[in-house]
């Protein structure tokens, strides 16, 4: 069967709306057009009807009985519209997110992705919290964040990214080769790394390795890694770093890692407060997350010298 033609769409909406408010200027300030743009759409409709739908005074328009039908059609179709327009736009809209993890994930890792996750999830408005401590996570405030640890973390849902080394690294103009070349450069040291335990420091590395008579007191003292690996590739010496944290910096020939043998590090997680598993926008950065793990840091195998193996 044929579909009867619908009177011009503009009409309708200029006749509900007159109809709504009883008047052509009031109309016609709604719409944004003028009071004669009104009543020739409304002339326009009762042409195209051939029926009298709005009788005009000079104080108000009232509705004939034509009219009342016909409005009550066109009111409950815009209405129907307008609220589908409203939930799609909801629905699409960007929903914000806040992140937590430490200064050095943050500038190391996510900053330089942060085009490539807004790509991905452009319906995500990730804001960024910075904290060297653990925030509790909770609905409507701090909701996700980069652990690293052990896991798992109390009051949170986590899922491991990946596991980590620490390995030491430099400035590939430092020409290190081998593990006694480190007595003619400068060691880096980290003072205030709290995970993993225990503490992935130059002591603890040389004994792992049995270099003796090693001055591991001497050398600058940096708050965090974000600064020691920012002084390892400017040259200024070799730092035990996160693998993970540095692997761009590696990929793009700013450091390397002239040694094998590594200490055993943490891992990273994602975590969110605990009920918002599930929830659509934090599942899909879940998600963003734990691809780009799997295709940036494959899983790391230690290469360590253990204390008990030593002659």
């Amino acid at each position: 069967m044929q579909r009867l033609r619908l009177p011009p769409l503009s009409a309708l909406r200029a006749f509900e709306a007159a109809a709504r408010r009883a008047s052509f200027k009031a109309a016609a300030e709604e719409l944004l057009v003028t009071p004669t743009a009104i009543s020739h759409q409304v002339k326009q409709l009762e042409a195209y009807m051939g029926l009298r739908v709005l009788d005009r005074t000079p104080r108000a328009v009232t509705l004939t009985p034509p009219g009342k039908a016909l409005y009550e059609a066109t009111a409950s179709g815009f209405g129907e519209i307008e609220r589908a327009v409203a939930r799609l736009l909801a629905e699409s809209a960007p929903t914000t997110v806040t992140l937590t993890s430490t200064t050095a994930f943050l500038s190391h890792w996510l900053v330089p992705r942060m085009d490539a996750l807004r790509q991905a999830l452009p319906t995500i408005d990730l804001r960024l919290h910075t904290s060297n401590t653990i925030e509790d996570l909770r609905a409507g405030g701090i909701e996700t964040a980069i652990r690293y640890g052990r896991g798992p973390f109390a009051g949170a849902a986590s899922t491991q990214l990946c596991s980590d080394v620490m390995t030491p690294v430099c400035s590939p103009g430092l020409g290190l080769s081998q593990l006694e070349d480190l007595r003619r450069v400068t060691l880096i040291h980290i003072d205030g790394r709290s995970r993993p335990t225990p503490k992935p420091d130059w002591n603890r590395w040389c004994e792992q390795t049995g270099i003796a008579d090693l001055d591991t007191s001497a050398g600058p003292r940096f708050p965090d890694s974000m600064l020691a690996v920012q002084a390892a590739i400017a040259g200024q010496g070799v730092v035990i770093a996160s693998r993970v944290l540095v692997a761009d910096a590696l990929a793009a020939g700013l450091l390397e890692a002239p040694f094998s043998q590594t200490l055993a590090g943490d891992a990273y997680h994602f975590a969110c407060a605990l009920g918002l598993e599930q929830r659509n926008d934090i599942a899909a950065l879940r998600t963003w997350f734990q691809n780009c793990f799997s295709a940036a840091h494959p899983q790391p195998r230690p290469v360590t010298v253990s204390l008990a193996a030593r002659p």
